[in-house]
């Protein structure tokens, strides 16, 4: 039942008080991190271990202590502290209103690649920022900031979450320096946190879109040597596949940006209408 409750109020929380999408900055993350390296680095010289023991070490902490607050103090203690950090990292609202804020770009003719609130919600996998670029990604980029942090929520609680999120921020945020190689190894990592997770939101994409397009995609769809490009196509094109519409076209992005909207916006129904069936099972505690 706790789960129920934590995702409950946090996504009230995130539609109702509009003003806590511009809480979510990952100037904490940066912070914690920079003091994180100047510790450690002297002890960890493998820079892909020392990235990858920081989102580690913070879902030991927050387990830990939450549970010395439950068996010491009080359980509602450990049940703010999950629910601030499930408000913090799940963001439907935020990303809603992002794409809301990249079809106002596209209808100005704005330079997307002088906005960098676009740029760290609206990720691609290029350093190139245009508009082709980031509406195909658009898919993908609901997986990390909705679908993949709300999957780990259910397998490690809130914590899970966060670490998610970390290890996304260390790959994506301009704010922290990564070597390539380090990159790449990281990279690998994710997309293996997010395999199924993707798979998935693909499905969901798929029920509430254009069934058979999507399924006809999926069984044409051919598994990449490198899991992270393969994700990242695989759910994109599956995403495509469910929104296609006759009165579509390419070069209509707005129409194309709204209706990608509604794809995600059924798919997260989807989800949440599983995980309280499951949780009515028994599934989850």
């Amino acid at each position: 039942m706790e789960t129920a409750i934590l995702l409950f109020f946090a996504l009230v929380i995130e539609f109702i008080y509009d003003p806590i999408s511009n809480m979510k900055s990952t100037f904490i993350i940066n912070e914690i991190y920079a003091k994180y390296t100047d510790i450690f680095k002297s002890y960890i010289r493998d820079k892909f271990y020392l990235n990858l023991l920081f989102p580690l070490l913070v879902i030991i902490v927050i387990i830990f202590s939450t549970f010395l607050l439950t068996s010491l103090i009080h359980y509602i203690f450990s049940f703010l502290i999950y629910l601030i950090i499930l408000i913090y990292c799940l963001k439907p609202n935020e990303y809603n209103q992002k794409m809301e804020d990249l079809k106002f770009a596209i209808e100005n003719k704005e330079d997307l690649s002088k906005d960098k609130r676009l740029q760290y919600l609206l990720s691609t996998t290029s350093s190139t920022y245009n508009t082709k670029l980031i509406t195909d990604n658009l898919f993908y980029n609901s997986t990390r900031h909705i679908f993949s942090v709300l999957f780990w929520f259910l397998i490690l609680g809130p914590a899970g979450s966060l670490g998610y999120i970390i290890l996304d921020c260390i790959i994506y945020s301009d704010k922290i320096k990564i070597d390539q190689k380090t990159s790449k190894e990281l990279k690998n990592i994710l997309s293996i946190m997010e395999y199924l997770p993707i798979k998935f939101t693909a499905l969901s994409f798929a029920i509430v879109g254009n069934f058979e397009s999507s399924i006809h995609t999926w069984k044409q769809s051919k598994q990449d040597s490198d899991l992270y490009k393969s994700n990242i196509n695989f759910i994109n094109l599956i995403g495509a596949s469910s929104s296609q519409s006759g009165i579509l076209k390419d070069d209509e992005l707005i129409n194309k940006i709204s209706y990608t909207q509604t794809i995600i916006s059924r798919a997260l129904l989807t989800w949440l209408s599983i995980v309280f069936l499951l949780i009515i099972g028994g599934f989850f505690i």
